[in-house]
Formats: structure tokens, sequence, C-alpha cells
């Protein structure tokens, strides 16, 4: 799919602009093995508010190739750590799904993340673990779940 070919560099220019302006290391990119397995980067507009979007991808089965973005919000100290931090978040957003093989319709889906975050101290990693409940609201409407365990590099 050529689609995935368009995502890697508008990628790496969102990086670069970040890190041009350098300052805060609002811009993070990384990776998550789940539903689905890929690539998810995030943007931190204030400290308790992101946008987190991500490109997947399933290789058994059915070819499907995922897209998905979400506006975040943080609670912090509702989990004491020694070290770092470890917000909540939740938020909302959507996902698209298409799929290479041409009988299959592609689908459209809201979705309700609900996640914590280690912020390491003093680093550049933050690492997550979320559960996406998704409406599904095309082709069928049904409701599933996703979500998926990853880590990502702040610049």
């Amino acid at each position: 799919m050529k689609l995935k070919y368009l995502l890697i560099p508008l990628i790496l220019v969102l990086a670069s602009n970040a890190l041009a302006f350098g300052g805060k290391k609002n811009f993070g990119i990384g990776v998550i093995a789940g539903d689905p397995d890929g690539i998810t980067g995030k943007y931190m507009l204030k400290k308790d508010r992101a946008i987190d979007f991500g490109f997947g991808w399933k290789t058994s089965g059915d070819k499907e190739y995922q897209f998905y973005g979400d506006y975040l919000i943080y609670k912090y100290g509702l989990i004491k750590v020694p070290e770092g931090k470890l917000p909540i978040y939740f938020g909302g957003g959507a996902r698209f799904i298409t799929y290479s093989e041409d009988d299959k319709d592609s689908e459209f889906g809201l979705r309700i993340p609900v996640g914590i975050e280690y912020i390491f101290w003093e680093s550049q990693l933050g690492a997550f673990l979320e559960l996406v409940p998704v409406l599904c609201l095309t082709p069928d409407t049904e409701f599933e779940f996703g979500g998926g365990i990853g880590i990502r590099f702040f610049f």
C-alpha cells in the first residue's frame, strides 16, 4: 500500500521540525505492540493534553492497515512513584482501517483510549499501556477492543 510510504516521510518532517525548534521535548515517536502493531507518535499540547496518532498493520489473516488519532487528557498524581511520573490518561479519537484485499470494505470507528504512561525521570523515554474500546460505525456497527503496550522517544 502506497499510503504507508507517505506516512514515514511525514513523521520525519514533523520530527525534524520539533528538533529545529528545540526546547521542551513535546514530540515523541516510538512503537506499539498489540492491536495494532505499528508506529506511534504523540505531540504534547500542554502538560496535561496531547494528540496521539499512529499507523499500524496486521500481516496474519486479513492484511490490514490502520490509522488512528486521539485527543488525550492526562491526570497526574493519582499514582505515586518514587522516580519519574505515572499519569493516567483518557480521551477520544477515531480510526480508519483499510484492507489489501479488494473484497473487504474499509472500516471507520470511534476510539476511547484509557491508559497509563510511565515517564522516566530525567529521560526522553515514555512507556505506556492502554486499552481502547472502539465503536465501529462502518461497514457494520459493532463494538471492539484494541490496545497495546509501547515506548516512545521524546525530542
